[in-house]
């Protein structure tokens, strides 16, 4: 079945571009092609990153949107996928993405699902108390066919600073709505600033043979993709075939 794949969470800095890079890359290294939707046209890291690179078609969609213009922009959306007769979607929601993917959920889901789209929402958990709050409020994660909550590591961090652990009543609720959990694990800094150095390749290929980074930090890069696509990706996209 294609897999139409949101990369949601509604707050800032909480993983949604790397998870939207991860998605893409695990699709592309099973050989399929990839329409990649950079909704969060201020920055744009994700399209910028997959512009070139073999097997992607990237467009920008800009969902930073509310109201009727949301409404637009999510037209525009699935004229295009239409269009491209797209078989793989990954979309980088922006921050705020509620005003435009939740508002418009019952327009998204079923012109998605006629289009012979799966829709798998990943919900990148942040730090605070309204993202896990917020988790259990999105309307496209209660429709959405798979859905998975997130949590990314950053080397500071730990479970104890996360009211997503703290408060279990919010991961309990998931999880008894039929989410998925899983987790992006830590990257060393040192390697983290290589992947942003380097933004017309794909991930996979900063640790091919062809990289230009050292042996060693292929090998790490090689190492935390195995991991973040078995915890955080299978799940969401191959877990329900």
């Amino acid at each position: 079945m294609k897999k139409l794949i949101i990369s949601h969470g509604d707050k800032g800095g909480v993983g949604k571009s790397i998870y939207a890079m991860l998605a893409t890359d695990y699709l592309l290294d099973k050989g399929l092609s990839v329409a990649v939707v950079e909704g969060d046209v201020q920055i744009g890291d994700v399209a910028k990153r997959y512009a070139g690179v073999d097997g992607v078609t990237a467009f920008n969609v800009d969902l930073d949107k509310s109201g009727r213009d949301a409404e637009n922009s999510i037209a525009v959306l699935f004229r295009t996928i239409e269009k491209q007769g797209c078989e793989n979607v990954v979309i980088n929601s922006p921050a705020n993405a509620k005003k435009a993917l939740d508002s418009n959920a019952e327009l998204i889901l079923p012109v998605a699902q006629d289009l012979g789209f799966q829709v798998c929402v990943a919900w990148m958990v942040g730090l605070e108390e309204a993202s896990a709050e917020m988790s259990s409020q999105s309307v496209i994660c209660e429709m959405a066919d798979r859905k998975i909550a997130v949590v990314n590591r950053h080397e500071s961090e730990y479970d104890a600073d996360f009211i997503w652990f703290t408060r279990p009543e919010f991961k309990d609720a998931w999880i008894k709505s039929g989410g998925l959990t899983g987790e992006i694990p830590e990257l060393a800094s040192r390697v983290a600033s290589k992947l942003k150095e380097h933004k017309g390749r794909s991930l996979a290929s900063l640790a091919g043979p062809d990289s230009p980074l050292h042996i060693v930090d292929r090998q790490v890069i090689k190492n935390w993709l195995k991991k973040a696509w078995l915890s955080a990706v299978v799940p969401l996209i191959d877990g329900g075939e």
